[in-house]
């Protein structure tokens, strides 16, 4: 692990022990992309929890950061984490059963 990213890793885990910023949980969101930036509106359980506005170019940053952690996860746990999706799709055909 480079120094940048072990640094980087403590900052994360001081903040998430940290009760200086709120923590939101969401099961569901809505993306929005306007000519002048994106938005993400996040859900729990159907409830609208908090809007995220970014620029095109740290919305895309984000997402690709997003992806590659992702992809890093499934990469060390040899798991593939299924999209809301996938189970759409079975869950649909087991009703066809």
């Amino acid at each position: 692990m480079s120094k940048k990213t072990h640094k980087r890793n403590n900052d994360i885990s001081k903040t998430l022990k940290s009760n200086d910023i709120e923590n939101i949980y969401f099961n569901e969101f809505a993306l929005g992309v306007s000519k002048n930036d994106v938005f993400m509106l996040l859900r729990r359980n159907g409830r609208e929890e908090i809007i995220l506005n970014a620029s095109h170019i740290t919305a895309k940053t984000f997402a690709i950061a997003l992806n590659e952690a992702i992809s890093n996860f499934e990469e060390e746990t040899n798991q593939k984490i299924v999209v809301s999706e996938d189970i759409e799709k079975k869950i649909g055909a087991s009703d066809k059963e």
